[in-house]
C-alpha cells in the first residue's frame, strides 16, 4: 500500500473540506430557494382567498389582478400598474407572474392591446423553462372572453382559443374587431387591406381620402421602424416590432386603428432641442417641456421650418381626416404624456406612470363619402 507523503495529505484534506464547503452551500442554497418557493406559495393562497379568485396555475407564481375596467382613458392608473407589473418581475426578475381576469368586467381596445404586447414581449423574451412565465386564466365575464377571442388575443400569445364556445351576442349595433397582429418594419400589404375594409365596411372614402389613410398607417409603422429602438431602453425589448388592432363598425360608420410598440417614446425620441425649434417656429410660449408637450410638437413637425423632410406626415393626414368627419379624435399615449386632438378641443396632460412605449390611437366617424383636401 503506498504511502502519502506529508503536502499530499495537506493537499487531500484541503480537497475534501473544499468539497463539504460547495457541498454545504448547495444545500443552503436549494434550501433557501424552497423557502422562497414556500414563501411564493403561501403569498399566492392569501391572494386568492383575499380577492376570492379562481385558482390557477402553479402557486410559486407571483399573482397579478387585472382591474374591472382595464381602460387607459377611464381607468389609467391601475390598467398601467398591472401592466408594468408584469414587466419588472418577467423581464427583470425573471419571475413567473399568474394573471387573474376574474374582475374584468370591461375590455378598452387600446389597453388590451397594450397588455396583449407586453405578454407577448414577456413569452419570448423570457420563454420559461418548459413553461412559459407569463400564465393566466380565462374571464370569467362572457363578453369579455368573446372580446378577447375576436380580437386574437390567444391566438396571438399562443393559447387554446376554446372555439366550442359559441359566440351568442347580438351581432347587430357593434364594432367588428380586427384581429391582433404584430409586425416588425413598414406592412403595406395590410395597410391597404384594412384601409379597403374600412372603405367598404364602414366609412366610404373619396380616392384621395383613401390614399391619404394608406399613407398614415404606413408613417406610423415607420416610426416604430425607424425612431422606436434607436435609444436605449431600461426593459429588453424586441427591436423594430409594433402591434396593431381595430375595429369597423358598418352600423354607426365608425372605424379605429390603435398601434403600439415598446421603444423609448416620443419625448425622448424627440429631444429637448428639436422641442425647443418647434416652440419656436410656432411661436407657442406657453408650452414646456413636459412630456405630454413633447408629443404636442411631435404631431406638429410638418406645420415647421425644421427641414426634416417626410417627418410628421401621418400625423398630419390623422388630424385631417379629424377635422373633415363627423367625428373622430387623434389619441397618443408616450411615455408618461398624454395628447388628445379633436376638431374642437385638444386635450395634453401627463400622467404619473409611463405605457412603456407609445401608443396611437385614430378613431373616424362619417356617414356620408369622406373627401379630404
Amino acid at each position: 500500500m503506498k504511502r502519502i507523503g506529508p503536502l499530499s495529505r495537506i493537499a487531500l484534506l484541503k480537497h475534501r473540506r473544499s468539497a463539504a464547503r460547495n457541498l454545504y452551500r448547495r444545500h443552503e442554497k436549494r434550501r433557501a430557494a424552497q423557502m422562497r418557493g414556500a414563501r411564493r406559495e403561501n403569498a399566492h393562497r392569501a391572494f386568492v382567498a383575499r380577492h376570492v379568485v379562481r385558482r390557477g396555475g402553479e402557486l410559486s407564481a407571483h399573482p397579478i389582478l387585472l382591474p374591472a375596467l382595464v381602460s387607459l382613458r377611464d381607468n389609467y392608473d391601475a390598467t398601467v400598474a398591472s401592466i408594468s407589473e408584469i414587466r419588472a418581475h418577467v423581464l427583470l426578475s425573471r419571475e413567473p407572474v399568474m394573471l387573474y381576469f376574474d374582475k374584468v368586467e370591461e375590455l378598452e381596445p387600446a389597453a388590451a392591446l397594450m397588455l396583449t404586447a407586453e405578454i407577448y414581449r414577456c413569452r419570448n423574451l423570457r420563454p420559461g423553462r418548459g413553461k412559459p412565465l407569463v400564465t393566466g386564466n380565462y374571464p370569467k365575464s362572457r363578453n369579455v372572453f368573446l372580446q378577447l377571442r375576436e380580437m386574437g388575443f390567444y391566438d396571438l400569445i399562443g393559447v387554446r382559443r376554446l372555439e366550442e364556445i359559441p359566440d351568442g351576442r347580438d351581432q347587430e349595433d357593434r364594432p367588428f374587431f380586427i384581429r391582433f397582429r404584430t409586425f416588425k418594419g413598414v406592412d403595406p400589404e395590410f395597410a391597404a387591406d384594412f384601409c379597403q375594409t374600412v372603405d367598404t365596411l364602414s366609412v366610404k372614402m373619396g380616392e384621395v381620402a383613401l390614399g391619404r389613410m394608406v399613407g398614415a398607417l404606413k408613417e406610423a409603422m415607420g416610426n416604430a421602424l425607424e425612431h422606436a429602438y434607436a435609444l436605449a431602453n431600461l426593459y429588453p425589448a424586441m427591436s423594430g416590432r409594433w402591434w396593431v388592432t381595430g375595429y369597423v363598425n358598418p352600423n354607426s360608420h365608425e372605424m379605429m386603428i390603435s398601434f403600439f410598440d415598446q421603444g423609448v417614446g416620443i419625448p425622448r425620441r424627440l429631444g429637448p432641442d428639436l422641442f425647443d425649434l418647434i416652440k419656436s417656429a410656432l411661436k407657442t410660449l406657453t408650452w414646456g417641456g413636459s412630456d405630454g408637450h413633447m408629443i404636442a410638437a411631435a404631431t406638429e413637425l410638418h406645420r415647421t421650418s425644421t427641414k426634416l423632410g417626410g417627418r410628421g406626415k401621418g400625423f398630419r393626414d390623422m388630424k385631417k381626416f379629424v377635422d373633415t368627419c363627423d367625428d373622430g379624435e387623434l389619441r397618443v399615449f408616450s411615455d408618461r404624456g398624454y395628447y388628445c386632438y379633436t376638431r374642437r378641443n385638444t386635450h395634453i396632460s401627463d400622467n404619473s406612470q409611463s405605457i412603456g412605449g407609445t401608443l396611437i390611437e385614430w378613431r373616424v366617424r362619417h356617414a356620408s363619402t369622406l373627401e379630404v383636401e
